[in-house]
């Protein structure tokens, strides 16, 4: 039986918003995406962005802009739509020059720092306490049920050199952006906004609504949302490589394969190391899986993963994703989560070390038949520190649950 969340958190969005008095959440400063902002930006100038600005790398000087970044195809479409200046001589820096462009680099900019100043300062200032520390056994970040959410994958494993991310989302190849006509630039553009103001308002996509944006652009599928989380987070795009993979989890160029994905390389800017991002279209239900467990096998030749899951649906608290589940607490060395992913139950203590964050009130009314009593225990016996940001559907930081498995 094919899985069907996409009207579950779609309609999970709207009913927080319609109750938030009623759960007694105060709703975070939501960085609304407008066409118009306080800010302008001066011509040839950088925008602010969330994370410390690139640097030239030993020996590019006179090759490359610590302003820009590098120039390459890949790396100026992800800035252009990111609301970032590309290198001036880009066979794409006259489209910068559009009046709708400037405008939504300006919305870009009023969006991304907010986010910075509510959520991923605070980020950093708790993955570097709380999560580095303990998770150095892998390099490998495992983000299933993601979708295009880069973002809070780097946010919290930003040490890992290889990203994973899966969704049901599809993976639709980027076109030449010259060769894109003004008008259905501009409407890209403003598909981008209206898809990512979802979760960089409340930390997670709002699915069903960011589906038929997609399908709505000129520049359809996920690639667009990842390439302006990778220019956000100053990263700079090397390559992209359309791949797919079979049953064996074998890659093969192209898509000839059952699974279709895409393997990004980049630099990351703050480090000057080299990084690869794989996302991957695929159903992870029990019966999909039996047909086709390519993607698996894939992640299980990286080995032991850091594993992340947010706003999962609780797919893994009921039948039909039980081998889903049973990979990740058999390929993780660490699984970092809301109460939305892996019920607490399957961390035996006998294998798992746990900790606990934030504070556990139990499920939105939408999910409130998956309330963890055992949960709700470990947290009155721990005394958890406190969240200073939002994360999964509670999303405000007084009310958000994240707890660490680590394996013995």
């Amino acid at each position: 039986m094919k899985h069907h969340w996409f009207p579950i958190k779609a309609s999970l969005c709207l009913f927080m918003l319609a109750t938030l008095t009623v759960y007694g959440e105060e709703p975070a400063p939501a960085p609304q995406v407008e066409t118009q902002s306080a800010q302008e930006q001066k011509p040839g100038t950088e925008p602010p962005t969330s994370s410390a600005p690139a640097q030239t790398a030993p020996g590019q000087q006179g090759q490359t802009s610590s302003l820009f970044g590098k120039s390459s195809p890949a790396n100026d479409a992800a800035r252009y739509l990111a609301g970032l200046p590309v290198l001036p001589g880009s066979p794409i820096a006259a489209l910068a020059q559009q009046p709708s462009w400037q405008a939504h680099a300006r919305a870009m900019n009023q969006a991304f720092v907010q986010l910075e100043q509510r959520q991923l300062s605070n980020i950093r200032v708790f993955r570097a306490e709380n999560i580095a520390p303990v998770t150095q056994q892998s390099h490998t970040c495992l983000y299933l049920f993601s979708g295009p959410d880069f973002l809070y994958a780097d946010a919290m494993f930003s040490d890992c050199s290889t990203f994973v991310l899966q969704g049901l989302e599809p993976l639709v190849p980027l076109p030449d952006l010259a060769t894109v006509s003004p008008a259905a630039l501009a409407g890209t553009l403003q598909n981008i906004e209206i898809s990512l103001n979802a979760i960089l308002s409340f930390s997670f996509f709002k699915t069903k609504d960011m589906r038929e944006d997609f399908e709505r652009s000129q520049l359809k599928g996920v690639l667009p949302a990842i390439f302006v989380f990778l220019a956000r987070t100053g990263k700079e795009v090397n390559g992209v490589d359309y791949i797919s993979l079979d049953k064996s989890g074998a890659v093969a160029p192209g898509f000839q394969g059952a699974t279709r994905g895409a393997k990004i390389t980049f630099t990351d800017s703050a480090t000057g190391s080299d990084k690869v991002l794989y996302y991957f279209t695929s159903d992870l239900s029990d019966d999909a899986l039996k047909r086709n467990p390519g993607l698996l096998r894939f992640c299980e030749g990286l080995g032991p993963s850091n594993s992340l899951l947010k706003a999962a649906s609780y797919l893994l608290h009921e039948g039909g994703f039980d081998t889903v589940r049973n990979f990740l607490l058999q390929n993780s060395a660490a699984v970092l989560q809301d109460d939305s992913g892996i019920p607490v139950h399957y961390f035996t203590q006998d294998k798992w070390t746990l900790r606990f964050f934030g504070t556990y009130t139990g499920p939105i009314d939408l999910f409130k038949k998956f309330f963890q009593a055992d949960l709700r225990q470990y947290y009155a016996a721990s005394a958890p520190k406190p969240l200073t940001f939002g994360f999964g559907y509670r999303w405000s930081s007084r009310t958000s649950t994240m707890f660490l498995a680590v394996k013995k």
